[in-house]
């Protein structure tokens, strides 16, 4: 109940609309809308790619409860597919098709301290299946790895400051039976400026790193600048130009060292 503008008690909403917790929009395994075309370099190898990366995902909290104006939580799951398609040069013509697509499915819970400080935990499973246009296309007949299957627990802080927000995460790889290492840390910062006295366009740019043990603590670094549309409303729609660095961030193909640089467009799902 608001009196005089603030809140008396808690008020719990079941299944209510968007999430209060930002979005770590340029780790390439958030939960988002998205389409990147880059240019796809493999080390040790001289073949031209196009790497075009779409994520599908679908967010619902199942409940929230709000203690004060600055102080709530919230549970809920996602459920994101990640399909990667690549276009190569075969001399007379392009052949494009499905390479991989990673399926993630999480139980979230989000808890926000005051107006700086929020937390999340997650717990998700991860599958992950090259396509059929790639075995056909690259002859595969051999089982592929199975180190992109695995379930992991997550813990995020995240910190908002004056345009700046940063971030760092700690996952663990909780399967009892994995032919993957298990620690991931993962540190980011993004930075907005508005462009107008009203909020619809801002200059955004931001940085993720993430390191995997799986990875012998090899960096995978990605950063990125562009303009965000419609900023301060409850969609913003992101144009980025981003540069990756690292393993393959995606799929069963993780094992290869590559650099994708190009456009990405990340939509945002709605926020309270």
């Amino acid at each position: 109940m608001l009196l005089g503008g603030k809140l008396s008690g808690s008020e719990t909403s079941w299944l209510p609309q968007g999430s209060f917790f930002p979005s770590r929009y340029l780790d390439p395994a958030a939960g988002q809308q998205s389409i990147s075309v880059l240019s796809y370099e493999v080390e040790g190898e001289t073949q031209q790619l196009m790497y075009v990366p779409i994520s599908l995902s679908m967010h619902q909290q199942f409940v929230r409860s709000i203690q004060s104006e600055t102080r709530q939580w919230e549970l809920g799951m996602e459920f994101t597919i990640y399909s990667q398609f690549s276009i190569v040069d075969v001399g007379e013509a392009f052949m494009g098709g499905l390479q991989n697509a990673d399926y993630r499915i999480s139980s979230v819970f989000h808890y926000q301290r005051n107006s700086n400080t929020l937390y999340r935990v997650s717990l998700f499973h991860q599958s992950s299946h090259l396509g059929d246009d790639y075995i056909i296309r690259n002859f595969v007949v051999t089982p592929t790895l199975r180190s992109q299957n695995y379930e992991q627990l997550d813990l995020t802080l995240f910190k908002k400051f004056d345009g700046w927000n940063l971030y760092g995460v700690a996952g663990y790889n909780v399967s009892p039976n994995t032919v993957r290492k298990r620690l991931l840390l993962q540190l980011g910062v993004d930075w907005y400026h508005p462009l107008s006295k009203q909020p619809k366009y801002a200059l955004v740019v931001g940085m993720d790193v993430k390191i995997y043990e799986h990875n012998e603590y090899v960096p995978n670094i990605r950063i990125g600048t562009g303009i965000e549309f419609a900023s301060g409303s409850q969609t913003p729609v992101k144009l980025l130009l981003s540069y990756y660095q690292g393993h393959l961030p995606y799929s069963t193909l993780e094992y290869q060292k590559v650099r994708l640089t190009g456009l990405s467009l990340i939509f945002d799902f709605p926020h309270r």
